[in-house]
């Protein structure tokens, strides 16, 4: 009698059981989907995102640098209109490399469409000069991209031991709008090609970037 008693009772809790863990488990997957939203939403963790460009890690601080404008003014990044900021960093003279890097990060900035006003483009230029070329390509083509000018060597102080050291001149930086010099992108050719597809991947990640 009493183990016919204890079997029902038995099963009826191995029953509930069963039920208990096929309703906890979606509701346990919900929560844990919505930490991870909010984890990721506010930048608390990292899911896998891969940009296309190279990360500068840490990033450096640009606005350290003591920038200028042609007309001798200092630059500030800390402005509530300041933006976003694709950089090409070069001397008075631009070769064949750099122009064509001017060239992408013009391309890029036009194919951003409704977050191109939150990016600016510049040209970074480490000597307190600039020859007649240069400035005849800039009054051509590319009126619209703003020359600041830089201490050489300080630049180069800033940037020792990153992954940007090197300064080389088929590259592009992405600069935020803190003044954060985070990313840049390198055309291994100037294959147009090779430039068009740069752009693709420059245009992809921003647009993760921007909001």
């Amino acid at each position: 009698m009493t183990e016919s008693t204890v079997a029902p009772q038995s099963k009826s809790g191995g029953g509930r059981k069963v039920l208990y863990a096929i309703v906890a488990i979606p509701v346990a997957v919900l929560l844990f989907s919505t930490v991870l939203y909010y984890m990721a939403d506010n930048k608390v963790l990292n899911l896998g995102t891969v940009n296309n460009g190279t990360l500068i890690t840490p990033p450096i601080q640009l606005a350290d640098l003591p920038l200028t404008r042609s007309n001798g003014e200092a630059y500030d990044y800390h402005q509530p209109e300041s933006k976003w900021s694709f950089v090409v960093i070069g001397g008075s003279e631009c070769n064949a490399r750099c122009e064509r890097m001017l060239y992408l990060s013009r391309q890029a900035h036009h194919s951003l469409e409704r977050r191109m006003l939150q990016v600016q483009r510049l040209y970074l230029n480490y000597d307190q000069t600039i020859s007649e070329p240069l400035q005849a390509l800039f009054a051509e083509d590319y009126a619209t991209t703003e020359m600041l000018y830089v201490d050489k060597t300080k630049l180069q102080k800033l940037i020792a031991g990153s992954v940007a050291a090197d300064l080389a001149d088929n590259r592009f930086y992405v600069v935020d709008h803190n003044g954060w010099l985070m990313m840049y992108y390198s055309a291994e050719d100037l294959e147009q090609t090779t430039l068009n597809d740069l752009g693709k991947a420059v245009i992809k990640d921003m647009k993760r970037l921007i909001k």
